[in-house]
């Protein structure tokens, strides 16, 4: 009985104590520019190789259930090829109390991305930008998953 009572608990607690967070957006499909051919003007030129998103490409709500300060970390899950490195920023620096202003290399390993200064937060606009795109790349759909962690700071 004592093993069973403290699962329910911890399912309870977990429950009651959880942060949330919540994306808005589109999918940021390449290219990105309606005139991305012109990129490529003579034979045996490569692409300017940085495209940045729409200034709010994504948009996170985060709710942490407290009007604490909230942290969050950013990382990527892909297999990409390594010269092609995508980067975040906040766009709106009034949303966060640190972190997020300049363009972040976005890793395979949980790296901290900015803080709010509030727990509640709506509307956090978010922007990509892709630097490495090349020619010489592989011919496939690159695809890659963004995880956003969320703790108390």
């Amino acid at each position: 009985m004592k093993n069973f009572t403290l699962i329910v608990f911890l399912m309870i607690s977990n429950v009651l104590f959880s942060q949330k967070i919540v994306f808005k957006g589109s999918s940021w499909n390449w290219p990105p520019t309606s005139n991305w051919s012109s990129d490529l003007t003579e034979a045996g030129n490569d692409y300017f190789g940085t495209y940045t998103s729409s200034t709010s490409q994504t948009k996170i709500s985060i709710s942490n259930g407290k009007s604490d300060k909230t942290r969050v970390e950013v990382r990527k899950d892909d297999d990409w090829p390594p010269n092609l490195i995508l980067q975040i920023k906040c766009t709106n620096r009034s949303k966060v109390d640190s972190g997020g202003k300049n363009f972040q290399t976005i890793t395979d390993n949980d790296a901290f991305f900015l803080t709010t200064d509030n727990g509640n937060q709506t509307d956090i606009p978010l922007q990509y930008s892709i630097n490495g795109i090349s020619v010489l790349l592989p011919v496939k759909d690159y695809t890659t998953t963004i995880w956003f962690t969320v703790s108390d700071d």
